[in-house]
């Protein structure tokens, strides 16, 4: 899906990353999107903008999504942090999925206005603690 907003790179100001070759589709549901990789420290991002449908109702419109990685394992909430403060990310919301997943989701909305409004479902949906508290997913409300 063609967009006239463009998924997020690195900052000028950021060095050592490398861009890749496109993700695959169904990793950005569809919508363009770019992959980057960092050699020194391992890290892998993929850049995406999407419109999620949330099951709030709430109308965020188009999203700035970064999934970051660490050698196809899961990145501590510390280099999380800088890959978003690199990709000019602050204030992005982390919202994972995934049980046991070793990609961490961010998401940011495009519009300016709506940023810092949480998913309703980090109050309905129960979460799942792990790695002593730097990692947490929401399963399914019941």
């Amino acid at each position: 899906m063609q967009s006239v907003i463009k998924p997020l790179t690195p900052l000028p100001t950021s060095t050592g990353w490398v861009q890749l070759p496109p993700p695959p589709a169904w990793a950005t549901l569809g919508y363009a999107g770019l992959a980057f990789g960092h050699p020194e420290t391992g890290l892998y991002v993929i850049s995406a903008v999407e419109v999620a449908k949330d099951a709030d109702g709430i109308d965020r419109g188009p999203e700035y999504h970064i999934s970051i990685s660490k050698r196809k394992r899961r990145c501590t909430s510390q280099e999380a942090k800088e890959v978003l403060r690199q990709f000019g990310m602050e204030g992005a919301e982390e919202d994972n999925h995934v049980p046991h997943g070793v990609v961490r989701n961010f998401w940011r909305p495009v519009a300016d206005n709506l940023v810092g409004l949480e998913c309703r479902c980090k109050a309905e949906e129960p979460a799942i603690v792990e790695d002593k508290g730097d990692y947490v997913w929401r399963g399914v409300s019941r």
